[in-house]
């Protein structure tokens, strides 16, 4: 159970959820925003817990804000929002390169090489 109390445990419960929905990076597993999520998210909740009356108010907004930044991210709001379209996501110059530059990061997840990825 958090340390917190109140409107402030609850935003750090819904915080440290959303962290903990965060994808793992397969091609750097040792280098995950997850983590430094958790870590700002500590720093965050400390400061907050030391501030009162309409300081704690305002900075409260603020992750409020960035909580929902984070849960749409999650959710892949935007990605539903603004899809991408054909003409951008396989180009007339170079026809099919994301769909190898994809196929060379999921091999190179596959055979754990995660330094030489090849798109030719």
């Amino acid at each position: 159970m958090s340390r917190y109390t109140g409107k402030l445990s609850d935003l750090y419960q819904s915080y440290a959820r959303v962290i903990g929905q965060w994808p793992a990076d397969k091609l750097r597993p040792t280098h995950c925003y997850k983590g430094v999520l958790k870590a700002q998210m500590k720093t965050k909740f400390d400061r907050l817990n030391s501030l009162r009356g309409e300081e704690l108010s305002r900075e409260a907004g603020l992750v409020e804000r960035e909580l929902e930044a984070l849960s749409n991210l999650v959710s892949n709001k935007y990605r539903s929002q603004y899809k991408v379209s054909e003409a951008l996501a396989d180009p007339v110059s170079n026809k099919g390169y994301y769909t190898k530059l994809l196929e060379s990061i999921d091999s190179a997840v596959k055979s754990n090489k995660r330094t030489s990825l090849r798109v030719d």
